[in-house]
């Protein structure tokens, strides 16, 4: 499936959800935002998913700034999948 984040959310997940970015597959850059493959779109969604509970929330299980971020960029993607299916 191919997804659509502007280069700075692209980038953000590349540095901090390292383990869902190695599932993209190619990526095109166009007017600033990146347009990327991925084929195992379960498994990207659940890299994303344990990264927000690894990194994303303090010690009382309170969503943090990092995972606030990190939920913005999958709620987009996972609007992008509904939208696409």
């Amino acid at each position: 499936m191919i997804f659509m984040l502007s280069k700075k959310d692209f980038n953000f997940l590349k540095d901090k959800v390292p383990y869902a970015y190695k599932l993209v597959t190619t990526k095109e850059e166009k007017n600033n935002n990146i347009y990327f493959d991925v084929k195992e779109v379960s498994d990207f969604q659940d890299e994303i998913n344990m990264e927000i509970v690894d990194s994303g929330m303090d010690d009382e299980e309170t969503v943090n700034k990092l995972g606030k971020r990190m939920y913005q960029i999958y709620d987009n993607l996972l609007y992008q999948k509904r939208n696409n299916s």
